[in-house]
């Protein structure tokens, strides 16, 4: 189920520039809270709010930064928030008041990152391996290890770290590798030995040869998996249509501008100023992978969906219910 993630909606993307008037419910009516945890996989959260795009559509959006955005947005405290969709469908599938209105980007970049002596030559190599990943449930890890147990009968064992600690336990040899995703991926590459050859590489990826046959493997994550979403507390896409549609629309037009040249200068400057405990050639390497886009790939979300069925995560899949009505025809 997850070998290929295919983004497969009929719909033609239709283009965000719409009416406000036709948008639904009155906009202006107070801030719009963003729960935020920095990330350069917000690049295009950050850009809008430093390029003004929001204010351009009279929108007053504040970003708080905190470690528990999905439960703000669910509470009611914050409206939106920017976040790994298999930690939005459990609560959107358990009733919670939340919901999914747009990509972030897509594919997703996490990969795994080996010491480039590695005896890992082949997927199988990784049985009963312990490794450094984000969490159980975060997409990137769902995906590689049911590819590994689907196709491989292979099973790794998992530490949960936050990217910057997963890498500092490879450094420590703590683990034997680690998935991570940009821009500590670009930042390990980065990583010298005494005698200044590089010290990590990545292995099953869709990039790379593991065992020197010349043959690149495909990737265990799948083909163009998605990424993050931007989620939304039910009430506030509701009440407020107008400026949840206006706030993907500025989204939208930050996009475009990353796309146009992801290493620009001011584009990297507000990478630093968010995320600036990575340094600024990781940026620079990382920035061009991020596929920022608003369109959905419904068909690979509720992949995930399933997959969270399947480890006993969730009951049922919610199918199109994962993704709000009111965006329907403009993000799926």
């Amino acid at each position: 189920m997850l070998k290929k993630f295919l983004a497969c909606s009929a719909l033609a993307l239709m283009t965000l520039a719409l009416p406000l008037a036709a948008a639904g419910a009155a906009g202006g009516e107070g801030k719009i809270i963003v729960a935020d945890a920095n990330s350069t996989h917000h690049l295009n959260l950050y850009v809008a709010f430093e390029k003004g795009l929001f204010k351009k559509r009279g929108l007053n959006v504040e970003i708080r930064q905190t470690g528990s955005g999905v439960a703000a947005v669910v509470g009611g405290e914050a409206d939106i928030v920017f976040n790994c969709p298999t930690g939005v469908i459990t609560p959107i599938a358990k009733g919670q008041n939340i919901t999914i209105i747009s990509q972030v980007k897509i594919p997703c970049t996490s990969v795994l990152v080996v010491p480039v002596n590695t005896p890992f030559k082949k997927p199988a190599d990784l049985k009963g391996q312990q490794l450094a990943g984000l969490s159980n449930t975060c997409c990137a890890v769902i995906a590689i290890r049911d590819a590994l147990k689907n196709q491989f009968a292979t099973e790794f064992t998992l530490t949960a770290l936050a990217p910057g600690a997963a890498l500092a336990a490879l450094e420590g040899n703590a683990v034997k590798g680690a998935i991570l995703e940009e821009p500590f991926v670009a930042e390990a590459l980065l990583l010298k030995d005494s005698a200044g050859r590089p010290k990590y590489k990545t292995i099953f990826d869709g990039h790379s040869d593991a065992d020197g046959d010349g043959k690149i493997e495909p990737n265990l994550a799948g083909e163009n998996p998605p990424c993050r979403t931007i989620n939304a507390n039910k009430d506030f896409v509701r009440n407020r249509t107008r400026d949840a549609r206006a706030f993907i629309e500025a989204i939208d037009e930050a996009d475009k501008l990353i796309r146009g040249n992801p290493v620009a200068d001011d584009i990297v400057a507000i990478a630093q100023k968010y995320v600036p405990n990575v340094s600024r050639q990781a940026i620079i390497d990382s920035n061009p992978k991020l596929g920022f886009q608003i369109k959905l790939d419904t068909a690979g979300l509720k992949g995930y969906a399933q997959a969270l069925v399947n480890h006993g995560t969730i009951d049922k899949n919610p199918g199109d219910a994962l993704f709000a009505p009111e965006f329907k025809g403009i993000t799926w």
